[in-house]
């Protein structure tokens, strides 16, 4: 079993099935579905897909889909939220590669779980230590 990282709209295309996702990221979300692989969800994931929701540049039932991935008892999807080991680890990210704080959060929340991270972001391509997978 593997693990991820996911960024907003890796997780966010997966769920509404857009073809923006690009093949290999949809190949590990199919295969977390199938319980063979988990995936984290940073809470600033679900914190942008609510201010997108509100927005209306979302669909609003994408925040209840993303609430009964990370339900209990789901194992392959799982939140993880804002720790001392992140914010620490948030000090690599500089703010001149990744302006943008909430990917500064993710990349922050990959790199300090030592996991790949599915994103389509090219800045976030250029953390070092960031294995971004897209």
């Amino acid at each position: 079993m593997s693990e991820f990282v996911t960024d907003v709209h890796p997780l966010v295309w997966h769920l509404t099935r857009d073809t923006h996702l690009s093949s290999r990221c949809r190949q590990i979300f199919v295969q977390a579905d199938a319980e063979k692989n988990v995936i984290w969800v940073p809470a600033v994931v679900l914190v942008e897909v609510i201010y997108l929701v509100e927005k209306r540049r979302l669909p609003e039932v994408l925040i209840d889909q993303m609430f009964a991935l990370l339900e209990p008892p789901a194992v392959n999807y799982r939140l993880v939220g804002l720790d001392l080991p992140i914010l620490r680890t948030l000090r690599k990210v500089k703010r001149e590669a990744v302006p943008d704080m909430p990917d500064r959060i993710i990349a922050a929340t990959a790199l300090s779980l030592g996991l790949p991270l599915l994103s389509r972001d090219r800045a976030l391509a250029t953390v070092e230590g960031l294995e971004v997978i897209w």
